[in-house]
């Protein structure tokens, strides 16, 4: 057991700006950025705002970081009650006892389950205890891009902080349960994940689970592995009555690096043809990625300077199953390649996620992708100099509409734009070079996204086209220049969906 030590390590101020770069924003997976920014506009655009609460519901795990402004924020939170059924079914975690078929699910969900069930386990876990709280530290993989773990915590903090929602489930006061953890092997890592409440089956009390996925650049594994490591340390953070400060503590989890296995990257050379308004564009399955927990696949629009692809996050369309007779669940899916500071995260590359994979599967050599639709988003810019003259015609996605205005204040580039009932277009503008800018800075990235709001909660650089509305006005993150290259893409709502239908076999030995 490594030796810890409890209370403040610093000054407050210093302690606060610590916090302050572990909760950072863009310190959040790209992915969870790409995601949280597309299901806000959805929902800004479909309905009102309702008030917030803990999502449950299978979709949990494509609402990561839709509401997150912070590491520990980006934890949704969901609750297992624990049947009387179970009771005598348990799974033990090192100082915890969990029904066994809640705590499978959730294994089976980011491919652990799979790992453990032949064996893999590099790293052990841990279980300690600060003061009343005592926490266990489990089911640690490091892959070649990504470390996960599981913190579960039980507390007596932890029994004022629960509720209960008004449909009857069991819940838990963020407010009051703000524990989380950090690898200090890889700072700075992304991390983000779903909070989850259950019981012990044993006593009843509660445990808050945290389950937490850090992506990882290779290089960083490279470098950790070249120190041949034998432990990864981390940092648990609890709340402490009266103080904006949480105590930390230091956990390690001893790891045998003998026993850590390699991610297969298997290439392929496999396309997809698709027609899109009696234009030919091609899908290429570029690679699949095989780790011991999960199976990415990389696609690849041969248009990718002049469109976007996505997926349709309401109906994915897509099943992956190999020929052993195995199926993986569909989980989500990453651009890769953007362009920096590109406002809605897209580019024309995206990796595929699966939950578990063949790896250790001897007879699974051949993966069957089946895609039923894609979206896909125009990119064009346009050149705008302070000075020109104006009205000023605007070409997009086969359209036109017409700048009439445009004036600098306040850190905005302000445009007005007028569209008329035939060419209404709903557009994100942006200026990427200096949006990149913003996402590296704590205060212009508060200034952006708390100050280019509408009273809706809408970000205002996005045009949404609206029944009887001609003109709008538009405000950009910019510097103050004489002249601006500005990107359009069509905005989330206005995605094109387009029928692929079509199944692939990937050779995967």
């Amino acid at each position: 057991m490594s030796k810890f030590k409890n209370g403040i390590q610093g000054e407050p101020q210093q302690q606060l700006e610590e916090m302050g770069g572990v909760l950072s924003l863009h310190a959040a997976p790209q992915s969870l950025h790409d995601f949280a920014k597309n299901i806000a506009r959805h929902a800004a655009a479909a309905e009102p705002a309702a008030p917030s609460r803990p999502v449950r519901s299978r979709t949990k795990r494509r609402l990561i970081g839709a509401v997150c402004g912070t590491a520990a924020a980006a934890m949704l939170l969901f609750s297992a009650q624990v049947s009387p059924a179970f009771a005598n079914l348990m799974q033990y975690i090192p100082g915890f006892s969990v029904a066994s078929d809640w705590l499978t699910t959730l294994r089976t969900g980011d491919g652990v389950q799979n790992a453990g069930n032949h064996d893999y386990r590099p790293f052990q876990p841990v279980v300690m205890k600060f003061g009343d709280t005592k926490v266990s530290l489990s089911d640690v993989y490091l892959t070649s891009d990504r470390l996960i773990y599981k913190v579960f915590v039980q507390s007596d903090k932890l029994s004022g902080s629960v509720t209960t929602w008004p449909d009857g489930t069991p819940g838990i006061d963020y407010s009051n349960a703000g524990y989380h953890v950090t690898s200090k092997d890889f700072p700075g890592a992304g991390a983000g994940g779903v909070m989850k409440l259950t019981h012990d089956v044993q006593t009843g009390e509660p445990i808050l689970v945290l389950p937490t996925e850090q992506q990882l650049s290779p290089q960083q594994v490279a470098d950790f592995l070249a120190g041949n490591p034998s432990k990864l340390s981390f940092t648990f953070y609890e709340p402490q009555a009266g103080s904006a400060i949480p105590l930390k503590h230091n956990i390690d989890v001893n790891f045998d690096k003998s026993q850590w296995k390699q991610d297969r990257i298997i290439p392929q050379q496999v396309s997809m043809p698709v027609t899109v308004h009696s234009d030919r564009e091609v899908i290429d399955v570029q690679e699949v990625k095989i780790t011991p927990l999960s199976t990415y696949i990389t696609l690849h629009l041969n248009n990718a300077d002049q469109k976007l692809l996505d997926i349709d996050w309401s109906n994915p369309s897509i099943e992956l199953t190999d020929n052993a007779g195995s199926t993986y669940e569909f989980k989500g899916y990453t651009s890769l390649n953007a362009v920096p500071g590109r406002s809605n995260g897209g580019s024309g590359t995206i990796r595929l996620e699966f939950a578990s994979s063949p790896y250790f599967n001897q007879q699974a050599d051949r993966l069957n992708l089946k895609i039923g639709h894609v979206q896909l988003s125009e990119v064009s810019s346009f050149s705008l100099a302070m000075d020109e003259a104006l009205p000023k015609v605007i070409p997009f996605s086969g359209k036109q509409m017409l700048l009439t205005e445009s004036r600098y204040e306040d850190g905005f580039l302000k445009l007005k734009l007028t569209q008329d009932a035939q060419n209404r277009m709903s557009i994100d503008f942006n200026i990427t070079d200096y949006m990149a800018k913003v996402l590296q800075s704590r205060e212009l990235y508060d200034k952006f996204y708390a100050g280019n709001r509408d009273q809706a909660g809408l970000a205002r650089n996005v045009l949404q086209a609206q029944e009887g509305h001609g003109e709008y006005e538009i405000w950009i993150a910019a510097p103050e220049q004489k002249r601006y290259e500005v990107e359009m893409i069509n905005a989330v709502t206005q995605r094109e969906q387009v029928q692929v239908d079509q199944q692939v076999e990937l050779s995967v030995r």
